[in-house]
């Protein structure tokens, strides 16, 4: 086995090379708003008529300033971001051998606080990607009204391909390439997809020893033996289960007559699902990557989740790889489905909670449920809001649905700045009130302006940040 102290000690420190791609420097006065429109559009020049992630958000972000009719320096500040910041990544592996992964923070509007956005290690992670969820950010810590601007960051790598050294090394330098630029007061990042508390906590030890500082609060998602905070792990579905929990009470419906169906078992999709089974919701259909299952009469995710960690499926009750035991499928009234299949499963509440860009044009009109919960980011795309719309479908968008995550960071943050430590009540509480303030806040907008849950939710988020930027003097 290798001895990775001695590794540590022995392998040279190589220095990340970083480099700014963008940076729009916040004048001391108002700029002219043809330069600022200039500026935004010689650097919105490589998004394409191809759909990504970035331009799907500003489709929705366009048709939202221009109702509430913002000036073209608003406009300006609201589509680009401020900084966008790459490096390259190189770190000795345990073979001996180096190896280099693009990197990426993308620092998009701080005019309510410091940036605030994950970190995700994924081999598709890239600047348009980083790009959009930093945007998302920006306007979901508004919704929530959190003292938070939005960021994101990402390292472009395929985490099982390596070893918790290597993991713990190239996510170090990730810190020493962006240490200038983070920071409890100026960027503060998080736990998103293949991260978790442990690597946060090799990255606050890595800002720490890089700054001479003792900083609890530069980073959140941390272990609670490190400065984390109680109900972390379980935020995300948390806030989306009282928002569900208020809408459905508002609508005079029992939820032991809704099914629900939940496409992604991880840690929001399978924690929403528990929730939902335990208050006595009807779980009628549950998958992860390699697909799920369906039982019309309801599926029990405590039963799932203990096959899930023994065979590493949803399905590895009934199935091994793409073999399934049919026989014994239909004894039990379920059956295997794929994830396209879930999506368009009779249902009341679809709640997905994986992957983006999955209700599309070419299957929103297949959707058979009332309530969508978005748990993901970004799952629809904006040609499949216009056929959910037109349908009568409610959808409760990503920068509303899934904001609880970043709320109980902005109490870690909170906790690590002046030295408590909340109790889980506290937490559950507090977490609680800001979900349904924010609800009813986009509730209040989706009716007094007759538009869609989605639209109203980029207003009410918009609004506080152009505020903001009055407030300031940055726009007039």
């Amino acid at each position: 086995m290798p001895n990775y102290s001695a590794m540590r000690m022995a392998s040279p420190v190589f220095p990340a090379v970083s480099r700014v791609v963008w940076c729009r420097t916040l004048p001391s006065v108002s700029p002219s708003p043809m330069a600022i429109a200039a500026a935004s559009k010689k650097h919105s020049a490589s998004a394409s008529a191809t759909s990504t992630p970035y331009t799907r958000f500003q489709t929705t972000l366009s048709a939202v300033v221009e109702r509430l009719k913002l000036s073209q320096a608003e406009r300006a500040f609201l589509t680009e971001p401020q900084a966008i910041r790459e490096a390259q990544l190189s770190i000795t592996r345990d073979d001996g051998s180096q190896a280099s992964f693009p990197a990426f923070r993308v620092q998009f509007n701080n005019a309510r606080g410091p940036y605030k956005g994950g970190i995700r290690y994924h081999p598709a992670a890239d600047r348009e990607e980083v790009k959009a969820l930093a945007a998302l950010m920006a306007l979901k810590t508004a919704v929530v009204n959190i003292p938070f601007g939005g960021g994101k960051g990402g390292i472009q790598l395929n985490p099982r391909e390596l070893s918790r050294h290597e993991l713990e090394e190239v996510s170090r330098a990730y810190v020493r390439a962006f240490k200038e630029y983070l920071g409890p007061d100026i960027d503060c990042p998080a736990p998103d997809v293949n991260t978790t508390p442990e690597i946060m906590a090799w990255m606050r030890d890595e800002f720490e020893k890089q700054t001479n500082s003792y900083s609890p609060a530069m980073i959140t998602g941390k272990p609670m033996s490190y400065g984390g905070s109680l109900g972390r792990d379980t935020a995300t579905a948390r806030g989306g289960f009282f928002i569900l929990e208020e809408l459905i009470d508002r609508a005079a419906l029992d939820p032991t007559e809704l099914k629900v169906a939940v496409q992604g078992f991880g840690n929001a999709g399978g924690t929403m699902a528990h929730f939902l089974h335990n208050v006595g919701f009807t779980v009628v259909a549950l998958s992860d990557s390699q697909g799920g299952i369906y039982g019309p009469d309801g599926i029990d995710p405590v039963r799932i989740e203990k096959y899930k960690r023994k065979t590493g499926a949803v399905a590895g009750e009934y199935c091994e790889g793409s073999v399934c035991d049919i026989q014994r499928m239909k004894m039990d009234g379920v059956e295997h489905i794929t994830n396209e299949e879930l999506l368009e499963l009779p249902c009341d509440i679809l709640i997905p909670a994986a992957l983006d860009n999955v209700i599309t044009a070419e299957n929103a009109q297949k959707v058979q449920a009332q309530y969508i919960l978005e748990l993901a980011n970004g799952p629809t795309t904006p040609e499949a809001d216009i056929i959910l719309e037109k349908k009568g479908v409610q959808v409760i968008p990503d920068i509303l649905a899934n904001a609880g995550g970043v709320t109980v960071s902005y109490f870690e943050w909170v906790q690590g700045r002046s030295g408590e430590q909340w109790t889980a009540d506290r937490v559950d509480t507090e977490l609680k009130r800001i979900m349904l303030d924010a609800y009813k806040a986009v509730r209040r907008e989706a009716y007094r302006t007759k538009v869609s849950y989605r639209h109203a939710a980029f207003s009410v988020g918009l609004k506080r940040i152009v505020d903001a930027m009055r407030a300031r003097g940055w726009v007039s």
